[in-house]
């Protein structure tokens, strides 16, 4: 048996399991492989996707590069997206990114992961509940999965009704939210730390039609100008969609597909490298212990 490790191992690293198991995906760095994007200018339009298919995202309003990043992650990271920063040392320019067509999911497997500092609640009533859209594949009034700040917490959301909290949205810090789907089994993290996992949470589904959404969704009932629906107040940066085959690779976690926590086993390796095999490779820094 002993022998057979190193053939094992062998196995797991070679190009093509790598390569069979990211099926499809989208990267928005939010400024740092958007060409002459500066600290304080407006979005780019579109904001580029960083990985080969080129899902770039449309803007709408005005969102603008900020050099507040969070310290951890990607590196080398210059630049974040501020939305509607009123109270962060800006002036309000409400805006989203978006596309009309969802990104694919098309196997067992997908992760949906990104950074967060949230801003205050100046736009809107002082006191008034949050329903802010971070990120979103899909129309949260029907059906789709993705990452919303609701009241006083970052929760991951499926469809219009359920909901998983991930951790406390304090305001003036960055957080790392991520929720994978593998093999009928949800599991939610916050700051690099799994917080729950289900076989029995609904699974994700979405339609083709319904878009990809960062900081709100465009409204589609109006009829003239634009109108923003679960607008955000804060910043976003990393955003990062996996659509994967859990099995092409043999046993793994899928935290691996994550860019926090560092991968620590082999097999765990294998498959953290599929990426920087098909891809340009991204250093990262750990995450710290809260």
């Amino acid at each position: 048996m002993p022998r057979l490790i190193p053939l094992i191992l062998c196995l797991l690293l070679t190009p093509p399991a790598l390569a069979s198991a990211f099926v499809k995906g989208a990267y928005y760095r939010l400024g740092d492989d958007d060409p002459g994007a500066a600290a304080g200018a407006i979005g780019n339009d579109p904001t580029r996707d960083s990985l080969f298919d080129a899902l770039h995202l449309a803007r709408t309003g005005s969102p603008h590069y900020s050099p507040d990043v969070p310290a951890y992650g990607p590196t080398p990271n210059k630049l974040s997206m501020a939305f509607a920063n009123i109270g962060l040392g800006g002036p309000a320019f409400p805006g989203a990114y978006g596309r009309a067509t969802a990104l694919p999911t098309v196997d067992q497997g997908l992760a949906l992961e990104l950074w967060v500092k949230a801003g205050p609640t100046d736009l809107l009533a002082p006191d008034a509940p949050r329903n802010e859209l971070l990120a979103y594949n899909g129309d949260p009034t029907t059906s789709g999965f993705g990452l919303f700040l609701h009241d006083a917490n970052y929760v991951a959301r499926l469809g219009p009704t359920f909901e998983r909290t991930l951790g406390p949205a304090d305001l003036g810090t960055w957080h790392h939210l991520a929720y994978v789907f593998s093999l009928g089994t949800s599991t939610y993290y916050y700051d690099g730390k799994q917080v729950a996992s289900s076989t029995t949470d609904p699974a994700p589904t979405v339609a083709s039609t319904d878009g990809f959404w960062l900081a709100g969704r465009l409204d589609p009932s109006a009829t003239t100008g634009t109108s923003i629906l679960y607008p955000f107040n804060g910043y976003l940066d990393e955003v990062r969609f996996q659509s994967y085959n859990p099995l092409a690779a043999g046993a793994f976690d899928p935290t691996a597909f994550l860019m926090t926590p560092e991968p620590a086993t082999p097999t765990v390796l294998a498959v953290a490298l599929v990426l920087t095999t098909t891809l340009r490779r991204r250093h990262r820094r750990p995450v710290p212990v809260y």
